[in-house]
């Protein structure tokens, strides 16, 4: 049975461009070990220049071997420079489907 992890990120406006970037690059790497982005959502409304991301994980044994595949590679720090530049606040929650969900 899957579990989810949503990603909540406020994004320094001035940083949206970069930060659009890293993740294009970053989301087939992260893949690789097995995580789906089932959906990424901005705000429209509300806090402004916030990114919902929603991950699809087999287990939550999972949500650590992607952190791990992702952290080995070579351009981890390129990344992880990026992400600290324009990533203002960060909220990960693990989430379940709900039976009544289709």
């Amino acid at each position: 049975m899957s579990i989810f992890l949503q990603a909540t990120l406020e994004i320094d406006g001035a940083g949206y461009q970069r930060f659009v970037q890293t993740m294009a690059e970053w989301v087939p790497i992260i893949e690789e070990s097995g995580w789906k982005l089932n959906a990424a959502y901005m705000h429209r409304t509300g806090r402004l220049n916030t990114v919902i991301d929603i991950w699809e994980l087999e287990d939550l044994a999972h949500m650590d071997r992607g952190f791990q595949h992702l952290m080995s590679h070579p351009r981890f720090a390129a990344f992880k420079k990026v992400l600290d530049e324009t990533v203002k606040s960060e909220t990960l929650v693990i989430l379940q489907k709900f039976s009544y969900a289709s």
